[in-house]
């Protein structure tokens, strides 16, 4: 393994250089576009004051978020439908649960008000009206979940989950287990880049033929892509959910990942066994040992993006997110590491 990965080791170091200057997509003035998004402190109004007035509280919320209220109820926190029976008495006991009020309290200490993450997530949206014209600016929520999903969207709104955003040394994450490599994501950072990624994952969702590891590493490259460009000044490790210590292994190592790739066949590989280990979450990418990073293939697959859209320069960001050939994507990209 270690004569694998000294065998370009010239190469991937002159790669490096060169990627490693590379700061991201050239970004367009957009200060001229207006966007105006309405946040909501959802899970503040929600907790505050706790329970002891549950019906006035549920008439209150029903009244202001109505269709909102119900999403969350039913598909975030599983607690049934508002107009449920047993509704109100649900909602107490998840209010009043011992844990969720120390994650509310935590969660006022990070986000009681959010207006800077809201510059942030204004400025993203004006990225993404930018480069998607007919795109309508949801409303966003930030709720508590109990740990569920980070991001639940809808046509009209965009929710966060605030608990999911806590810092990666935040104590709820060790006790809940929650491995270290993906608590370094798990941070307030995030949240824009992750509602970018939400929001190209669903309006472009993969619709790749013959689904193998080259198609998953490009297509997972091509959201990757797609933040970048909503979030173009954002730091490569948070793009990438990488270290400063891995992005730097994933550079100097790039040749050698690929060519290793291309001996075993695996390219082309529709096992989703071998898929997964390529692109799914783990501390490391199983077929290069435990010095590599997880998801290693999906640099490769945002360099291929990258590369593809440099070589096509006729193309938009729209063109990009609607092809769903990753294997035309990856021939006309010429891409040599």
């Amino acid at each position: 393994m270690q004569a694998f990965f000294k065998k370009h080791l010239l190469i991937a170091v002159l790669m490096a250089l060169i990627v490693s200057c590379n700061n991201g997509p050239d970004a367009p003035d957009v200060d001229h576009i207006e966007v105006d998004l309405e946040s909501h402190l959802f899970y503040k109004e929600l907790f505050e004051g706790g329970s002891s007035d549950i019906a006035g509280k549920v008439k209150t919320l029903n009244n202001k978020y109505g269709p909102y209220l119900e999403a969350y109820s039913q598909k975030v926190i599983n607690i049934g439908s508002v107009d449920d029976p047993h509704y109100e008495v649900n909602l107490k006991t998840f209010i009043d649960y011992d844990a969720n009020k120390d994650v509310y309290a935590k969660c006022l200490e990070q986000y009681s008000t959010v207006d800077d993450l809201m510059v942030d997530m204004e400025q993203a949206f004006r990225y993404y009206k930018y480069y998607f014209p007919n795109s309508v600016n949801p409303d966003i929520y930030f709720h508590i979940s109990g740990f569920n999903q980070s991001i639940a969207l809808d046509s009209a709104w965009i929710s966060v989950s605030v608990e999911k955003y806590l810092g990666e040394e935040c104590e709820f994450y060790e006790w809940l287990t929650i491995p270290k490599y993906l608590r370094k994501r798990m941070v307030k950072a995030k949240v824009v880049p992750d509602v970018m990624k939400a929001i190209g994952m669903t309006t472009f969702p993969s619709g790749m033929k013959n689904e193998d590891v080259l198609n998953s590493m490009i297509q997972k490259g091509k959201v990757l892509y797609f933040v970048h460009h909503m979030v173009p000044k954002i730091r490569r490790e948070l793009l990438f959910d990488l270290s400063e210590k891995e992005l730097k292994w994933c550079e100097r190592y790039e040749a050698d990942i690929w060519s290793g790739m291309v001996e075993r066949k695996h390219l082309y590989n529709t096992d989703r066994m071998v898929i997964q280990k390529y692109t799914g979450d783990s501390p490391f990418t199983y077929y290069f040992g435990q010095d590599s990073p997880g998801r290693a293939a999906i640099y490769l697959g945002y360099q291929i993006v990258n590369a593809y859209m440099k070589n096509n320069q006729d193309l938009t960001l729209v063109d990009l997110m609607l092809d769903d050939d990753g294997h035309k994507i990856f021939r006309e990209s010429r891409y040599r590491p």
